[in-house]
């Protein structure tokens, strides 16, 4: 079985994601969303 490739292939610019990503997250830190807390308020 032969394996073919395709050599011509576009890089993903992955640098321009993961800086968009990190803003969004930046944004939803601000609002106060996601935030990580070890006390739990359930007891």
């Amino acid at each position: 079985m032969s394996r073919t490739g395709d050599h011509n292939k576009k890089k993903k610019d992955s640098n321009a994601l993961n800086r968009k990503k990190n803003e969004h997250a930046h944004v939803n830190a601000e609002h106060g969303k996601h935030d990580y807390s070890k006390k739990t308020d359930h007891l």
